[in-house]
This record gives structure tokens, sequence and C-alpha cells, in this order.
């Protein structure tokens, strides 16, 4: 059970972009570009994470400038940012707020990569204005809004590291891991890449908010579960750590209950779909259901996704390392 992680079943199918070769290469070269890759084994551990299939899975209607661009957002998240926060510097509130606060500045238009001059920095920069460009405002300043929040729950689980702080309750920290996976804030791109974008009016309806958090719950679950061997060592906020902590009982237990917790938000999200968002649909003009379905396909395409990547990715295989030449991408050398 250790290995499987948490699991659960759905009715939707894995879908896969068809430009995953060509969005893999395109990640590789991006970022060697910058930086971000250093020597044969560093590629290799690209491609071994699965990286490249994970903007397939996400994306599978993108176009294959899209896709690439979504695999070059997954090369940056893991050993070039999220990574980085699981050592020395994950552990000082301050220095996490300077990145992020770089990182947001990005994100608004207030700054550049001047500020935080690094090579993680330097090519989130250059990542942002792809990601965005063409985007309408309303989505433009949604995205904004949930990567802002993202960066922000760095530094949030910063200051929970150094003060010990661990959640009790799963709902509570539910709230938090939709922040820190980014899950709202990739959900928000698969309407550009490949998807129909929700009008404002209709993305804040109560049905539309629970499905995307019962997605983002999933995914946590079967996360937190398939990432152990790595965070048995580095501690910070897990699902099964946290059902462990409350409820007491083995790890195997733990894994069982996150197994049930996740099937219950999947059974909940196919009966909502169901009842709900079809009254929704046939409530709305014709223009505007396909962007709802289309909503539906999304988070569809975000759990199904990240259950197979984490199947197949090795990234999960053994507690990681940070190599020496990556120490500085976020920092700085010598910072």
């Amino acid at each position: 059970m250790t290995r499987t992680g948490a699991v659960f079943t759905t009715p939707w199918p894995l879908r896969i972009n068809p430009h995953l070769d060509q969005a893999r290469e395109s990640a590789l070269a991006w970022m060697r570009r910058f930086g971000l890759l250093d020597g044969e084994q560093a590629a290799e551990d690209f491609v071994d994470w699965r990286l490249a299939e994970v903007a397939a899975f996400f994306y599978p209607n993108a176009s294959a400038e899209e896709c690439c661009t979504a695999a070059q957002m997954m090369g940056w998240y893991f050993l070039p940012f999220d990574d980085q926060l699981d050592g020395e510097i994950g552990r000082h509130p301050s220095r996490v707020a300077a990145v992020c606060s770089a990182l947001i500045g990005i994100v608004h238009g207030v700054s550049g990569p001047e500020a935080h001059d690094t090579p993680t920095v330097r090519a989130f920069a250059d990542l942002w204005s792809r990601m965005v460009r063409g985007m309408s405002l309303p989505l433009r300043t949604r995205v904004a809004f949930n990567w802002t929040s993202y960066f922000s729950s760095q530094v949030t689980e910063a200051i929970d590291r150094t003060t010990g702080f661990a959640y009790r309750d799963l709902a509570d920290y539910f709230s938090l891991r939709a922040a820190t996976t980014c899950a709202f804030g990739q959900n928000d791109l698969g309407e550009k890449w490949g998807g129909t974008e929700v009008p404002p009016q209709l993305w804040h309806h109560p049905v539309l908010q629970r499905m995307r958090q019962l997605g983002a719950d999933v995914v946590a679950l079967r996360n937190d579960s398939m990432s152990l061997r790595h965070e048995d060592v580095t501690g910070g906020h897990n699902a099964i750590h946290l059902i462990q902590r409350s409820r007491g009982g083995t790890r195997q237990e733990a894994l069982a209950e996150a197994s049930c917790h996740a099937q219950e938000k999947v059974d909940e999200l196919v009966e909502l779909e169901e009842r709900a968002l079809s009254r929704l649909v046939r409530a709305v003009d014709q223009s505007q259901r396909a962007a709802l379905r289309g909503y539906a396909d999304i988070i569809h395409d975000w759990i199904c996704g990240d259950y197979e990547w984490e199947r197949i990715t090795t990234r999960h295989d053994e507690h990681r390392v940070m190599p020496d030449w990556a120490s500085g991408l976020l920092v700085g050398a010598g910072s």
C-alpha cells in the first residue's frame, strides 16, 4: 500500500496530449538554456520523473506550442522551485518571502527578474510571459490571483516549519494544500490551453467552487500518500501524517483512510456533476454550456493525470537530496 499510496477509481479516461514527445524535448532545451539542468543525470531525472507527461496528462487538448510551454512549466515547478524549499531556505521565512515577493512581482507585472536575479526567477519571468499570452483580462486576473496564492502559501509553509505548527483537521489542511499545489492556477491554464474560458459570472458559482476543491483534495491525498518516502524525512505538512497524528493507528490504516476519503470525494464529484452541474448547464445560454462541460473535463484531467503520473514517476522512489549544482538556482550561489 505504501508503494501505491491512496487508491481510488474514477469513471473518466486518462487523456494524453499527442505533442508529448515534442514537449519533452522543448522543455529539456529550455531548462538547459536557463541553467535549470546540469549534466546528463539531471536530464535523465527530468525524463524519469515524467514531467513532460504531467503536462500532456493535464492539458490533453493543448496545441503543440501550449504543450511545450506546459512541459517547461512542470520542469520549472519541481527541482528549480518546489524542491528548493524543502531544504535550508525553506526554514527561513524571510528568505522565502524575498523570493516569492519577486515572483509575485513578475506575476503582476510590477517588477522583473532583477528583483531577485537567480536562474529560477529569470526562467519564471520568461515562462510567465508565455503562460498568459493571449489571455482575456478576466482570466489573466484570475490566474495572477491563484499563482500569487501559490507563492504566498510557500511563505505560510516556511512559517509553519519554524513554529512547529501542525494541522489536526483535514478540511483546514485541504484549504492550504490547494494553494501549495497551485491547483486552481493549474486548472485556470486548462481553460487557455485547449479548453474554453469560463466567464467570471459562472466561474464563481458554488457548484464550480466545490468541483475544483474536490479535485484539489483528491490530488492532495494521492500526492501526499505517494511522497511519504521523501516527506517522512523532511517533515512538513502531509495528509497521511495528519491522519496518523489525529487518529492514531498504523501507516497502513492511515493510507486506507486516505483512500476512503479520496473515493468519497470522487463519488461526490460525480454526483455533483450529474445533479447540480447539469442543472446549471441547462440554465445558461448555449454559448456558455461548452465552457461548463469543459471545466468538468479540466478537473477530470487534473485528477486522472495526477493519478497516472504518481504511478509512473520515479520522483517518489526515495528521499530526494538536492544535487550540489542546483543549490544556487533559487537563492544564488553563496546566499
